[in-house]
């Protein structure tokens, strides 16, 4: 039915938005009310005017919200980012998504080893690894969790990690206490997560800069979780 698809559709597209149901009212011009029918899949068969007050609204075709779409919104999303992205980033989602896709998932079941994307920073790390600044190589791991790497290019974390250190991470959010990576702006950065009162903090691990403190999750984006640290005096490269 019209509606139960129109209704899937939305609550996926709210969530993929990060949008409320009073933010979508607002956005589209629709009553309130009438948003919720509709997510609530009480609308069996909605009209052309509120279907399209919604396209424009969210940036989706009337075709997509009615399941003719290629994309789910996620992936539409995901094509948004890539093409929003300049070559660093690209090549480094590229490279993920080739290995991801080549049944890398199978061969992490079975511990084999597997390749994974590796970033080689410029600059002092400890003020944030620029993107745009980085090198990405592939490198061998038997870790089944392993997703993404960075290798240490300085003694700027030192003693946790030190240079030639390559630091594994898993594709998941951090614990309290754990060590991860996070992007704030066009900056990568390696921190300790603290869930604190009200806050959460992104705590250094050496004491020449500031932590960051961020009252909602959403203000950074994780990349990953530490879930190994090969230790090395070598270079990749």
């Amino acid at each position: 039915m019209p509606g139960q698809i129109l209704s899937k559709r939305v609550q996926e597209i709210l969530i993929d938005l990060k949008w409320t149901k009073e933010t979508l009212a607002e956005k589209s011009g629709l009553p309130v009310e009438t948003i919720k029918n509709i997510y609530y899949g009480r609308t069996p068969d909605p009209k052309v005017s509120t279907v399209m007050a919604i396209a424009d609204a969210t940036g989706y075709s009337m075709n997509c919200l009615m399941g003719k779409c290629p994309h789910t919104p996620k992936e539409k999303a995901i094509l948004r980012n890539y093409r929003s992205c300049g070559e660093h980033g690209k090549a480094l989602i590229e490279l993920v998504a080739k290995y991801e896709a080549g049944s890398v998932k199978s061969e992490r079941e079975s511990s084999q080893k597997h390749l994974i994307p590796c970033m080689l920073p410029h600059g002092d790390i400890y003020k944030g690894i620029l993107y745009d600044a980085c090198e990405t190589i592939e490198i061998e791991t038997s870790i089944p969790e392993a997703y993404f790497a960075i290798q240490m290019t300085s003694n700027d974390l030192a003693p946790k990690y030190c240079k030639g250190d390559i630091i594994l991470f898993e594709n998941r959010f951090p614990k309290h206490e754990e060590n991860a990576a996070f992007l704030r702006g066009d900056r990568a950065y390696i921190r300790r997560f603290l869930e604190e009162d009200k806050q959460y903090r992104l705590k250094c691990l050496h004491s020449r800069d500031e932590d960051i403190v961020v009252k909602r999750m959403d203000e950074v984006e994780y990349i990953g979780t530490c879930c190994g640290v090969v230790r090395s005096y070598l270079y990749l490269q």
